[in-house]
């Protein structure tokens, strides 16, 4: 952990056979696993266990944290499980959760979702017109700068669940803009999220779908359904016509939004959050901790970025994700089911197109999207982030000779891509896909800037947004009960909702994982600091400038938004500004 000794090549370390003998002490102690996660033989097979990301198998010391975080994370916890258990009585209603907010002023602040809520009158029989499409234009932006954000992608055609319902759906709708959807088609203004991975291709589970259209230079819904797998069920959803004060269509359609979110919400802390920046990173420190001795330039370069995550990942799976857990009592979809979706979504995970947010965004069909913050401002950060990697990469060093030649970084990326296995074989890997060979300086800059760029930008974006968003319960629901189809009617909005105890329980979570207990981006802890020599420190120095920079744009384009005029306001994105970046998946 941040040896002080100046960083070297194998071929230029005097101490050679030191240094082996060091490697061999940290393969010992850094060693992978195919965790369980307490699921039965049955389950694990049902499952195909194996193609969940490996783990690191026993947590070393040095990774352990330290005394103040300990103390700031157990005591948060412990305040708000001291609410949890004064105020998680009873079930919930709308009325009842958004009364929280007023009456807990002093300890729980106002999450974004409420606000918009109350500010928009959701569901209120005086809401009006411009508060509808304010309400709407907020489930859009969450596709685009919630915590899931990146599966939205431009439609190429009518997406096959709608194409029973396009003249329903087209006829005076308030944001198609009297356009026919071949028209949104042809101008590539026509999007579409698909939640089908939720369902693992069971007819009986939900797998929501949502189609989305640029109006006046702003992203809006279009039509939602949230079962369109049943062939019993002929109901879409669209917003109401500006027309129309109906309660019943109003309800319809907050409902559809609402139970998207929630499904939504299972691929987020499946996907998005836990298995593919958490558990896909801890495997990869652990072939950086096995394969690199402590003076490889590239240890150096990558340990601020692991800071604290093995630890955490180790709290998470004990309290989180094993049975019992908060995803088993307080998630609609439960344990088991969120391990088979990791499971099911890595068999297809490869670099190049899940791994490389850049490539994502083309593949996508997303790069001229107005409105996507998260992608401008990602995309700020991974250029500065390549820029760094590059500069520190060429200077440690001579050329592609030496990459070709340098057998730790070459026994690095030859454990990224070998076969995982459960037998706890010394020759297992992370099994990943599409990894490019460590063949010249530009293949080794891609993998390890989109390997920084998960363990900060990524994750950051995931995790820190929470609060925010799952908060207020209606507005990204983590449980919902029942079948949506059977509630109907005036109380149907309050008929899902969870009980007290599973409200609060997750707004315990969601306050103690964005704790914050480390540094942003690129302002390293003492300790690597004090690892790297002078050029190494150089380097850095001229990082945190191109942060700065980034921090300067992010700024004025927030002011632009704030200040935009309109019927619709766009709203500010904050969670990419520097500051807010931290180094590692730290919590």
């Amino acid at each position: 952990m941040g040896n002080t000794q100046p960083p070297s090549l194998p071929n230029q370390d005097p101490n050679i056979e030191v240094r082996n003998l060091k490697l061999e002490c940290a393969r010992q102690k850094y060693q992978l696993e195919q965790k369980t996660f307490g699921l039965t033989s049955m389950e694990q097979r049902e499952i195909n266990i194996v193609n969940v990301p490996p783990m690191l198998r026993k947590l070393p010391r040095e990774q352990n944290w330290r005394l103040p975080s300990l103390l700031r994370f157990g005591l948060r916890y412990l305040f708000y499980t001291f609410v949890q258990c004064l105020c998680g009585w009873g079930k919930c209603t709308l009325r009842k959760m958004a009364c929280v907010f007023s009456c807990c002023r002093c300890i729980l602040e106002e999450p974004q979702g409420r606000r918009v809520w109350r500010t928009e009158s959701v569901n209120q029989p005086n809401q009006t017109q411009t508060q509808k499409a304010q309400a709407d234009h907020w489930f859009a932006w969450q596709r685009l700068n919630g915590v899931t954000r990146n599966l939205i992608r431009r439609a190429t055609e009518i997406p096959k669940q709608f194409l029973p319902f396009v003249d329903t759906i087209e006829e005076n709708h308030p944001y198609l803009s009297d356009k026919k959807f071949s028209s949104h088609i042809q101008n590539g203004t026509l999007f579409v999220v698909d939640l089908e991975e939720v369902a693992f291709n069971e007819p009986t589970l939900l797998a929501p779908v949502a189609l989305l259209v640029i109006y006046n230079n702003m992203l809006m819904p279009v039509a939602i359904r949230t079962d369109p797998r049943n062939p019993d069920n002929k109901e879409i959803a669209t917003p109401p016509l500006r027309e129309s004060n109906s309660p019943e269509q109003l309800r319809k359609w907050v409902k559809a939004k609402m139970w998207f979110n929630m499904l939504d919400a299972q691929y987020h802390e499946s996907v998005t959050h836990l298995g593919f920046t958490h558990l896909l990173m801890d495997g990869v420190s652990v072939c950086v901790h096995r394969n690199l001795s402590e003076r490889h330039p590239i240890y150096k370069l990558m340990l601020p970025h692991f800071h604290y995550m093995h630890f955490i990942n180790q709290v998470a799976v004990k309290e989180l994700v094993e049975p019992g857990g908060y995803v088993d009592r307080d998630m609609y979809f439960g344990q088991k089911n969120m391990i088979k979706l990791i499971s099911k979504h890595n068999e297809n995970w490869k670099f190049k197109e899940h791994g490389c947010i850049v490539q994502n965004f083309l593949s996508r069909g997303v790069q001229e999207l107005p409105g996507y913050y998260f992608k401008d401002d990602a995309t700020y950060l991974h250029e500065a982030i390549t820029n760094y990697v590059r500069e520190y990469v060429t200077h440690y060093y001579g050329g592609d000779d030496e990459i070709n030649q340098d057998p730790e970084i070459q026994a690095f990326r030859a454990q990224l891509i070998a076969p995982r296995s459960m037998s706890g074989d010394e020759a297992a890997g992370c099994g990943m896909k599409d990894v490019p060979e460590f063949d010249g300086v530009a293949n080794l800059v891609t993998v390890l800037a989109n390997f920084i760029y998960i363990c900060s930008v990524e994750h950051s974006a995931t995790n820190f947004p929470q609060y925010d968003q799952y908060g207020f319960l209606p507005n990204m629901p983590a449980i919902l009960n029942g079948q949506p189809e059977f509630q109907i009617g005036e109380n149907e909005l309050n008929a899902p909702m969870p009980t007290a105890r599973e409200f609060f329980s997750t707004i315990k979570i969601m306050m103690v994982l964005t704790l914050v207990l480390t540094n942003s981006l690129g302002k390293y802890e003492s300790r690597y600091q004090n690892a790297m020599d002078a050029a190494g420190k150089r380097i850095v120095r001229k990082f945190q400038r191109s942060l700065d920079d980034i921090t300067t744009r992010i700024n004025a384009r927030n002011t632009t938004i704030q200040n935009t005029a309109g019927n619709i306001e766009g709203y500010p994105y904050e969670w990419l500004l520097p500051k807010r970046v931290l180094n590692s998946i730290s919590i």
